[in-house]
């Protein structure tokens, strides 16, 4: 390979790395802009969400500059191995945070129910509950199998 040919492939590769990045940024900040459009764009998830997607995208972009310059087969392997565990491992903590955010979330919108729950069966008495005859019935749930209601 001459100088002028080395030269061309280095520019070349500039170029195409500049473009990467370029591709990078406007993804970014269009993300950015279409993720603060959102009612919820102020939140703790938007920011973890968008914290992860940077970082996947920017550790691809690094694989794939790795990749590039790869001289052999088994050196391409040793990259691909090596992407995929890190990205299995970021994507066990990604899942992870997650979780443990929808887990929250989902005990938060209950509480209110268990909440009212809790009062209504405060106000019953504490054994015995009449029926819409005025009845006296057993304890309050309590009901044999089999049996028929009766109006």
């Amino acid at each position: 390979m001459t100088d002028k040919e080395s030269l061309t492939s280095i520019e070349n590769d500039v170029q195409i790395e500049e473009r990467a990045k370029h591709a990078m940024e406007t993804y970014f900040g269009w993300l950015q802009k279409s993720m603060a459009t959102f009612p919820w764009s102020n939140t703790n998830l938007n920011r973890i969400l968008l914290s992860n997607a940077t970082k996947n995208i920017t550790a691809t972009l690094a694989f794939v500059q790795k990749l590039s310059q790869a001289k052999n087969f088994e050196e391409v392997v040793k990259l691909q191995t090596e992407f995929m565990g890190t990205q299995m491992n970021s994507f066990y903590e990604h899942s992870k945070v997650l979780s443990e955010i929808y887990t929250k979330a989902a005990g938060d919108a209950m509480n209110p129910l268990f909440d009212s729950l809790v009062k209504a069966l405060a106000k019953q008495p504490p054994e015995y509950a009449k029926t819409p005859q005025g009845e006296i019935n057993g304890k309050v749930g309590i009901q044999s199998f089999g049996s028929k209601p009766q109006y």
